[in-house]
Order: structure tokens, then sequence, then C-alpha cells
């Protein structure tokens, strides 16, 4: 068994991170467990709030942004149901990575595993950014395990990276330091993210992340894809195009549905939390046939 792979540069910057991520923790606004369970990665770290009768709901979030991301959204998606809150295996977070995934497929066995652990026969995911696109691998690779996904501004998955942001935080990665750090964060935001969770978002970029990175998906791949899906995507997105992005979702995969969330850019269910909220659960909730989806 190997040693755990330590995505902190110090024992001092694990530290600051742990206690910024308690602290963001603290505007938790229900009743949460914590706790780890194993995978064949590592041990994944878990936030469960809701009834633990009611259907499951996994939330997978954005690179840097842990689990801790869902803080504004959890209140209502938990009323209805069990809703685990996930850190992203080899991501910033409390999750411990043994054996860092090594392609798309990981993705979908370590969330097999979680599942498994929870004993989750189905459910629904939602995922933002990075965590978007982990979730369409689950749907790609692990179709039997997902009733319904909603996608969040996933990176690279329908369109590619747009060049001028990725020239602007190329700096941050050089240099990681304070200034660098926050000239990255700020575009990804309309509004200016509460201070608790932005100071946890710098300390998180200075991480040695364990992450695949995410590509493109190929027209076979997204036509393969037969779950319910909403795609959702900020208005103001900086990373790709947003209107490519849903011309191609809408365009290859026969089940989705796509909207555009004004005055919002990549983290829009942090930017506009309650319309993404009422939005991913009037999706959740309702029994959409094929047909319905198009329109």
């Amino acid at each position: 068994m190997p040693e755990n792979l330590s995505i902190f540069k110090t024992p001092e910057s694990q530290a600051r991170y742990m206690a910024a991520y308690d602290a963001v923790l603290a505007l938790w606004p229900v009743p949460y467990e914590s706790f780890d369970i194993p995978t064949r990665f590592g041990k994944t770290h878990i936030i469960a709030s809701g009834p633990k009768g009611a259907p499951p709901l996994v939330l997978l979030h954005a690179t840097s942004a842990s689990s801790t991301m869902w803080f504004p959204n959890i209140a209502d998606l938990s009323r209805e149901y069990r809703v685990y809150a996930l850190d992203v295996i080899g991501d910033a977070g409390k999750s411990v990575v043994s054996y860092p995934p090594q392609n798309k497929s990981d993705y979908a066995l370590w969330l097999t595993d979680v599942f498994n652990e929870l004993n989750i026969t189905q459910a629904d995911v939602v995922g933002a950014s990075y965590g978007g696109w982990v979730t369409l691998n689950l749907a790609l690779y692990s179709q039997e395990r997902v009733k319904k996904i909603v996608l969040i501004s996933p990176p690279a998955a329908f369109a590619p990276f747009n060049k001028m942001y990725i020239s602007r935080i190329v700096p941050s990665m050089l240099l990681p330091i304070r200034p660098f750090i926050i000239n990255s964060i700020r575009p990804l935001f309309v509004k200016r993210p509460n201070e608790t969770y932005l100071e946890q978002l710098v300390l998180a970029a200075t991480c040695k992340f364990k992450l695949v990175f995410p590509t493109e998906f190929t027209d076979d791949e997204l036509q393969q894809i037969k779950t319910p899906a909403l795609l959702l995507i900020g208005e103001k997105e900086v990373i790709f195009s947003a209107q490519k992005a849903i011309d191609r979702a809408t365009r290859l995969m026969p089940n989705i549905q796509a909207e555009i969330i004004p005055d919002a850019g990549h983290i829009p269910s942090m930017d506009r939390h309650e319309m993404v909220n009422e939005r991913i659960l009037k999706f959740l909730n309702k029994n959409f046939h094929a047909s319905e989806l198009q329109k």
C-alpha cells in the first residue's frame, strides 16, 4: 500500500488550508455529517446533509473549490434529497489520494467505489466546472449508476479553452503568490466571492494537484451519453465560449437541455445561487421525455 501522496507542499500550508476549509464549513447553513470512505484511489472526504431516507444527490466541485463551495446551495438542495458533497480525489480538500487517477474513465471507477461504499445504486449528480467534466465521465462509463446529471460550466467538455484566460492564469501557475492567484480567480465570478471562501481558494491554488487535465469529449462519446442532462453556463463565462458549448452539447447529446444563467460567471451556482438552485430542483423533480428535452 503506497504512502498518501500529499497535495500540500508543507505541513504548515496544509494546516493553513484546513483551517480555511473549516472556516467556510462554518457557513454551512444546515446540519451535516462529515466523514471519510475508502476507494481504490485513496480516502474520499464527504459532507452529507438532508434526510437519510431521501433520494441521493451527489455534488462534485470545481477545481480548487472543494465541497465547501456548495454552502450557498445546500439548504435548498438538501430539503428533499440526501446530499453528498464530495472532495474530488487528487484535488484540494480533505480527500487523501493514494493512487492518482490516470485517465477519464478512472473518475467513473472512483465514483463507483464511492457509490458502493454509500450503498447507492443510482443517484442524481451535479457537477460544477471540473466536477461537471467528472460527471460526464461517470455518465459515459457507468451510465447505469446515474439517474440525471446537472453540468455547471464544465471546462473543455464541449468547447476548447479560451486562450486569453489561459494566458491570464499562467503567472499564478509559475509563481503562486497572492496577487497573481487573485488575478486568476477574479474573472471567474461576477460577484466577489465571500471573503472567507476566497481565502480558501487562494490557499488551494498553492497545492500540487493530482488530477487528469480536462479534455474535450469526442462527438461519439457525447452521442453515447443518454442520461437526462441539464447544462447551465453563466452569461459571462470566461474559460470557454458558452454559446459554442451549448450548440455542440444540444446537437450531440440526445437528452440534454441547456440554459444561459444571466449575470453569472464561471461559477453560476455561487453568483446566482437562488436561480441555479431553482433550475436544478425543477429539472431533478420533473419526469422528462426525450422529446421535451429538445424543446
